[in-house]
């Protein structure tokens, strides 16, 4: 709407960061008393610390006020006829819905079992596949992958295809799984998504690209927008979340938090960098990966348990000085893939 009077980035990126910030807080305020009202509340899981029993009746969907913000501010300051806005909106409405199924499942069964896992994996492999192969035969889309402060890059041709189906696939489920404390999952997307708002301004500039040797890519600074949009909503929604929570994002968040940092990495040809500045969500990923390996195979646990947050709270640390740590680390590793603009 905007970007036809006013097609400044600056000004539409504020005006989407302020917009799905004050509107979260609205949405926030009525909808958890309604979700709870309605029966939408969390219902903990049997592998989690005793302590988080106090967590049971609590709201949970409050990802569906970070969707609606975020999709109300880009209309109103998005460019809606950009191909990469348009591209990530359908992926992060796709795993949205995906989300939203499965809490649907969860209020209706009245427990923590959702979708089960190997068909929620089927559905979210079908998109995966699409976009890979949309992307694949798009004849702007390079098939080089960049390695991280070197300035290489690599020709890897047909090996893009499993690449973006394992990056979209395990991104919006390494978030699920750091969504365990309250504000944990939701401060370290705000650092990450950060870094990626930052790295899509400065590749989709022809100027910045050219100074600093990186690759330009055309119309990547309207995901700024989206990140901007997308952090504000995610900021009003942990206004809620941090400690002691009174709302929770379920799944519809994780995957759409998710599915955002996914589908960025993979445009702005920064995916390698995912792991570093997503570092916190591979680790807890890693941590379930590993914890299950070792139980299976030698029939011992590494943790005490998994994800890696659960075993410092059974160490006696508490809930709020681990998110606040986990936060801490999200930030460094956040700055450090910011550094990867300027070669080493």
């Amino acid at each position: 709407m905007f970007y036809h009077l006013i097609s400044s980035l600056l000004f539409r990126a504020a005006g989407a960061g302020l917009a799905s910030l004050l509107l979260g807080l609205w949405l926030g305020r009525i909808f958890i008393r309604k979700l709870k009202r309605k029966g939408w509340v969390n219902y903990v899981r049997s592998y989690t610390p005793e302590n988080h029993k106090a967590k049971r009746g609590i709201p949970t969907l409050g990802g569906i006020f970070i969707l609606i913000s975020l999709l109300v501010s880009l209309f109103i300051f998005g460019n809606l006829a950009s191909r990469f806005l348009l591209l990530s909106l359908f992926v992060i409405l796709y795993l949205g819905l995906v989300g939203f199924w499965d809490d649907v499942l969860k209020k209706a069964k009245k427990n923590s079992q959702g979708l089960k896992t190997r068909f929620k994996l089927l559905i979210q492999l079908i998109l995966a596949c699409f976009v890979a192969f949309y992307l694949y035969r798009e004849p702007g889309f390079s098939k080089y992958l960049e390695i991280p402060f070197s300035g290489l890059t690599l020709n890897i041709g047909w090996v893009y295809i499993p690449l973006i189906i394992a990056i979209i696939v395990a991104t919006p489920n390494s978030v699920n799984l750091t969504d365990g404390l309250d504000g944990l999952a939701a401060g370290c997307v705000l650092f990450a998504g950060m870094a990626y708002g930052i790295l899509s301004f400065f590749v989709g500039s022809d100027i910045f690209s050219s100074s600093l040797n990186i690759t330009y890519i055309f119309g990547a600074r309207e995901l700024v927008v989206l990140w901007a949009a997308l952090m504000g909503a995610t900021f009003a929604f942990l206004w809620y979340n941090c400690h002691p929570a009174q709302v929770f994002m379920g799944e519809t968040g994780t995957q759409v938090l998710g599915g955002a940092l996914a589908i960025t990495a993979i445009l702005i040809k920064k995916e390698i960098l995912l792991l570093l500045i997503g570092g916190v969500f591979a680790v807890e990923a890693l941590s379930v990966f590993l914890q299950v390996f070792f139980f299976q195979t030698r029939g011992k646990r590494i943790l005490k348990m998994s994800p890696l947050h659960h075993h410092y709270e059974l160490k006696g640390i508490s809930e709020p000085k681990i998110v606040t740590r986990f936060w801490m680390v999200a930030a460094i590793l956040a700055l450090l893939g910011l550094s990867s603009l300027f070669k080493w």
